[in-house]
């Protein structure tokens, strides 16, 4: 056993690979411990952003979601409904589903709006998309490199899936800052599609019903029969 333990002492030095006690002694020397409690509260503080943020974000997926991305022109016989436009998923059906779900319904939604226009370019937002929830997931997922000279994520083969769109989201001052300014645009560029959404379901109103959706709720409102509703989805 003693020859074995030699070997491998050997072979640790023979191949340059650090030991444990090396390893505690050269962390050290890069990082003092009022520096480790310093990059541990900037960590938390920017995780805890990034929560607060993805959160006003699948406030802004789930009007999308609800309001759009369905069918046009329903008429429901059993409910004697009449829907413009319907949404991709009803709001008691968005409990079960998680961000990136959101993302693929939202990424489904431009697609096929896309493809209505001919020759119309792709939306921008789906290039956010893609990479805004990318950087959620390492922020997530991926664990930080404590004792590296920056203030990045570990270098660990399991989480290397995440750079491979961008490797200087690796530095996560890098990373956190792109996902704020991904949240801004994206959050910046739903109110203009849902403008475009809301266009298209007045001119619907006005070309079969002959007058605008706000006048039809009004009137729907003082009737108060069932029979008479018109969806707003």
């Amino acid at each position: 056993m003693v020859e074995d333990i030699k070997e491998f002492d050997k072979l640790i030095k023979e191949k340059n690979i650090s030991d444990v006690d090396t390893m505690m002694e050269e962390s050290k020397k890069v990082v003092d411990k009022s520096k480790l409690g310093e990059r541990y509260k900037e960590v938390v503080i920017m995780r805890g952003k990034i929560i607060e943020a993805s959160i006003i974000l699948e406030m802004a997926f789930n009007e999308v979601i609800t309001k759009t991305g369905g069918e046009d022109l329903i008429i429901n016989p059993e409910k004697k409904e009449f829907h413009l436009i319907s949404g991709a998923k009803k709001e008691n059906e968005l409990g079960g589903l998680g961000f990136k779900d959101k993302i693929k319904i939202l990424k489904s939604i431009l697609l096929k709006a896309g493809e209505e226009p001919p020759d119309a370019p792709e939306s921008p937002l789906l290039a956010d998309l893609e990479k805004i929830a990318i950087i959620r997931d390492i922020f997530a997922h991926a664990p930080v490199s404590w004792f590296s000279k920056e203030l990045e994520f570990d270098d660990n083969p399991y989480y290397k899936h995440f750079f491979k769109l961008n490797l200087k989201w690796k530095s996560i001052p890098t990373a956190f800052n792109e996902f704020m300014s991904l949240q801004k645009e994206i959050l910046e560029l739903i109110p203009a599609y849902i403008k475009l959404v809301l266009l298209k379901r007045e001119l619907f109103s006005r070309m079969l019903l002959g007058k605008s959706f706000n006048d039809i709720l009004k009137e729907a409102k003082e009737n108060n029969k069932p029979e008479g509703k018109i969806s707003p989805q």
